[in-house]
């Protein structure tokens, strides 16, 4: 049976979303994909592909200043969703000689178009991609030698070029040159199909420019074989930070080539056949000379293992045929790939942000293995991926954790256990979790450990078919003390301690926020792995952002060992948030979203807190309060209204930003797009739902603006329906209905993420009721909130497993037990009838509390005082602590602590119950110095009432306190006990 028979005819149909997959899994482009049926088409203003405009997003804002690119940094070129090749135009603006790296609109002349490009990213000038560049050239070959090399005139050959002449759709580019050579490009998964018509008059050569791309070069070769060209580059990868890489082309042309010759520096070589470049850029290369006025067409196949590859892709997705079938075959996967959602309504310009937007999210991650399924590894071996699946490269994690690998995930869900399995590879040949990879390079970029995320996220959503429990155990080898095996910064201390200082600068602060929600979803992973050990522990990380809660201005506030700086302006960038202020970082907290707003003074504060914050959604880092919604870090932001019990706010955010940030000319992308990211979260607020809380599939309701979605789930059965008739006209939801029955949740769970279902919301234009009942709220996790928090002692030779005082140093287990604080044991306070137990916990794990508020139960028993053991580090510290009792009523009590290396000068009435001599050092070895732990004075209770749990200090004051135990004293034998 042909392929053609055994697909399902139009209307489309959740099967039909399976072609897509097949398309990638054999390496090409399927010729008999069903395109989107005419009567659909019709039946709206604008059909998915037709909406699709390309050059959003292409050129800067210059008017703004927010401290990132005022633009998408996308570009116009031709790729295939998750394709390895972007065959795409790179400009360069001759009034100032810019070239931004990419393609940017203002341009005026064309240097090439490459093979390679990365969507989105930052790192102006420095995008990386644009490998094996192109130049059409009709000038005069003197002797049949280019007038001079690229090496050292390359921009004579740059070529001028106008708009009105340019034309994109996903798949295909094409521009007319102001040399006269009609130029087009389109693309299958590995290969680059161009043609190039010349003029009947003037010269008719294509420059190789092999040693062209964008950042540096650290070799190349070519090599001229009759109608074929082939060669490689190792250039530096993206930003230019490190890592560099190795790709493999080969091209053949459809036309005899007459002459040709190389450059090699400064020497131009007619009829030499090779070239070999150095460091210099465009320091090697080939030209080709065809008949006057040829129409040539070349196929030019891309490899990241090696030449022979490169050709075997391009014979393997490109055998007869020819350009024009190409690009309707890439069409037809693009118009399959925009299918998987489908919005009805909506103006034009609505379906073309909408669209597009679409677009840009399925760009990234890219396909990196060969048809014959090899691939070049993070540790340079030749690898090859399993029969049916792909190895996937290049994620920007920092970025693409808050929007894009969840999007893709729900529409490719094949592709998301692929992206999945790909980072379990990436980690089992580096032993490491890099948080930025480009290609095969294991780069560290930007904030938090986020793949870790993704990969929790992706999962969720249901893209199970891949190595889960090597993942897991990846992570919890990687992130675990001594620390010694991962890349994230400070991970030694944040581990130990909780939270990263801010002496350390480099964005300490948001560093701590990232681990969190990183940890968060590694705690995820494991409960649906049901390893609730490790569950448990990555919980009690997931909670470290409530150490930088300063409980005096209700915010996150960067904080030093010894108390919060609250002479920080959190409307700084500074050198305390990764692209961000302080009030845009003090909202991401997506894991405990309840709590934050608890510790933020509540509903009515953290409400006006909020109603303040986003007054400017795109205000930027400079001396700010607001938001900065064309940024990653305040994505999520919007939802928080949720948890507030105004979900209409939510939807008032929501609509203002796609109206206010986005529009369809060139600057219509507020921000780099960041493989995706910023795409992928303008997806989701259309769609009206969004998920919230990353590492889990959650999703938050902010209400659609299309009058109906449906979301098909490639080679799945997944369907997820909404229908929200008067979207356009409507902001607000005011009813809705899940698979049937109605529900006042503003949110829906995980498994209506992985197995689909339908939505009706009643839409309406005034607020209503709906999501307002403490009931509506979507979740927020808390465990791990109440757990001791802080690794402070350790074995000797092994202070690397803890930190008590931010400097290093550690008590020593054998020192302590020495002194009668083994696991587990008793300590008497004198005759108080206070008796502490030392924790029982093993090297390596959290034995003490660093207050932040934590519940300790006390198990409803009366009482008649009440101590704390434990101390401080750069102290003294206090603050106060709430005795619960069992029938409502609190007392607060004082907790002081002497610093725990005090000498002989005891403060507060501390008596000290434990003193080691030398504390451990995380470098190894010991000091000298002499360290004890106290027992506060017990603080009368009333022996009236039983004490059900002891609240520790919310706050405390100038050094860090650390809690060991809390006991209560029997009440006296005369004092009378309530049944309470």
């Amino acid at each position: 049976m042909s392929l053609a028979a055994a697909l399902p005819s139009p209307p489309p149909s959740p099967g039909r979303r399976r072609l897509l997959t097949l398309a990638l899994a054999v390496g090409t482009i399927v010729a008999t994909l069903v395109p989107v049926s005419a009567a659909t088409a019709q039946s709206r203003d604008v059909a998915a592909y037709d909406a699709v405009d390309p050059f959003i997003g292409t050129r800067l804002d210059t008017t703004q200043n927010k401290g990132n690119s005022a633009y998408g940094n996308t570009y116009p070129g031709a790729t295939v969703p998750f394709g390895m090749v972007q065959s795409s135009p790179t400009t360069y603006r001759s009034s100032d000689g810019d070239q931004k790296g990419g393609y940017e609109y203002t341009a005026d002349k064309i240097r090439g178009f490459g093979m390679t490009r990365l969507s989105g990213t930052g790192c102006e000038g420095r995008f990386s991609g644009f490998d094996f560049p192109v130049l059409p050239y009709t000038g005069a070959l003197a002797d049949g030698a280019l007038p001079a090399s690229p090496a050292t005139s390359v921009t004579d050959y740059y070529l001028g070029f106008d708009h009105s002449t340019e034309k994109a759709d996903p798949g295909y580019y094409s521009v007319d040159l102001a040399d006269g050579v009609s130029t087009e490009l389109t693309a299958t998964t590995r290969t680059a199909v161009s043609r190039y018509d010349f003029p009947a008059e003037g010269g008719s050569a294509l420059l190789l420019d092999v040693a062209g791309s964008n950042n540096r070069v650290f070799g190349s070769e070519v090599t001229v074989d009759g109608n074929t060209v082939s060669g490689w580059v190792e250039t530096a990868s993206v930003c230019d930070e490190g890592g560099r890489y190795r790709a493999y082309f080969s091209a053949t042309f459809d036309r005899p080539v007459r002459s040709y010759g190389t450059w090699e520096g400064s020497a131009v070589r007619p009829g030499v056949a090779s070239a070999s470049g150095g460091t210099t850029k465009h320091g090697a290369g080939a030209w080709l000379v065809f008949d006057k006025g040829a129409k040539v067409t070349a196929k030019t196949g891309l490899s990241y293992v090696s030449v022979s590859n490169a050709a075997r892709n391009a014979a393997a997705e490109t055998r007869g045929r020819g350009f024009d079938r190409v690009r309707a075959e890439a069409a037809r996967v693009w118009r399959d790939a925009l299918g998987t959602v489908d919005a009805d309504g909506g103006t034009r310009e609505e379906r073309v942000k909408f669209y597009t937007a679409l677009y840009h999210s399925l760009l990234h991650p890219n396909v990196f293995d060969d048809v014959n399924r090899e691939y070049r590894g993070y540790d340079g071996q030749i690898h090859q991926v399993a029969k049916g699946r792909h190895e996937y490269v290049t994620y920007a994690g920092w970025d693409t954790y808050r929007s894009q690998s969840q999007l893709v995930a729900l529409l490719f869900p094949e592709v998301g256990s692929d992206i999945d399995q790909s980072i379990t590879d990436m980690v089992r040949q580096t032993g490491r979790w890099p948080n930025w990879p480009h290609l095969n390079q294991a780069q560290q970029k930007m904030s938090g450990d986020s793949l870790q995320s993704v990969l929790a996220s992706i999962d969720a959503f249901g893209s199970t078919d891949y190595d889960r429990r090597a993942a897991l155990e990846s992570m919890k080898t990687t992130q675990t003390l001594p620390a010694d095996s991962t890349l994230r910064s400070y991970a030694y201390q944040y581990e130990s301690v909780g939270f990263i200082e801010n002496a350390k600068g480099d964005s300490a602060t948001s560093k701590t926020l990232e681990y969190a929600v990183d940890d968060f979803g590694i705690a995820q992973l494991a409960r649906r792995l049901g390893d609730e050990e490790t569950y448990g522990r990555f919980m009690v990380r997931a909670q470290s952002w409530q150490n930088l809660l300063d409980d005096t201005g209700d915010a996150i506030r960067p904080r030093s060992r010894t108390g919060f700086d609250r002479n920080f302006d959190l409307g700084e960038r500074g050198d305390q948030f990764e692209q961000a202020t302080g009030y845009q970082y003090g909202w991401m907290v997506p894991q405990n979203v309840g709590t934050l707003i608890e510790k933020r003074g509540g509903i009515e504060a953290a409400t006006k807190a909020l109603d303040e914050h986003t007054q400017n959604l795109d205000a930027g880092v400079y001396d700010t309060t607001g938001a900065y919604l064309s940024n990653q870090p305040s994505f999520s932001m919007p939802y928080v209204y949720n948890w507030l019990r105004q979900p209409n706010r939510t939807a008032d955010v929501l609509r203002r930003a796609v109206d206010e940030m986005y529009d369809t000319t060139p600057s219509g992308l507020p921000g780099n797009d960041d493989l995706g990211s910023l795409s992928s979260w303008y997806v989701w607020a259309n769609m009206g739902i969004y998920p919230a809380v990353y590492g889990t599939a959650n999703l938050v309701v902010g209400g659609p603006m299309f009058d109906r979605v449906v979301v098909d789930s490639a080679g799945s059965g997944r369907r997820i329906t909404l229908n929200a008739p008067g979207a356009d006209r409507a902001s607000y939801v005011t009813g809705m209905k899940v698979n049937g029955r109605a529900t006042t949740r503003s949110w829906l769970n995980e498994d209506f993420a992985r197995k689909g279902g339908r939505l009706d919301f009643t839409m309406s234009r005034t607020p209503g009721t709906w999501g307002t009942r403490a009931a509506d709220v979507p979740p927020s996790y808390t465990d791990g909130t109440d757990a001791r928090n802080n690794t402070g002692t350790t074995p000797d030779g092994h202070g690397d497993l803890g930190s008590l005082d931010l400097s290093d140093n550690s008590l020593s287990r054998e020192q302590l037990a020495a002194a009668g604080a083994a696991p587990g044991a008793a300590l008497p306070l004198g005759d108080t009838g206070i008796e502490f137990t030392w924790p029982d916990t093993e090297p390596g794990q959290p034995d003490n509390w660093i207050p932040h508020g934590q519940r300790i139960p006390m198990g409803g028993v009366p009482a008649g005082g009440v101590s704390f053991l434990g101390l401080a580090t750069n102290g003294p510290s206090q603050g106060t602590a709430v005795v619960e009792y069992t029938d409502g009523s609190t007392q607060s009590v004082p907790v002081q602590f002497t610093d725990w290396t005090p000498g002989t000068a005891y403060q507060f009435g501390n008596v000290p119950l434990v003193t080691t001599t030398g504390r451990n050092r995380a470098a190894g070895g010991s000091d000298t110095l002499q360290a004890k732990v106290f027992a506060t004075s017990p603080q009368l209770l009333d022996p009236a009432r039983r004490v059900a749990a002891v609240v520790l200090p919310q706050g405390t004051d100038r050094g860090v306190m650390h809690v060991f135990d809390v006991a209560l004293t029997a009440p006296l034998p005369s004092a009378p006990t309530a049944d309470r």
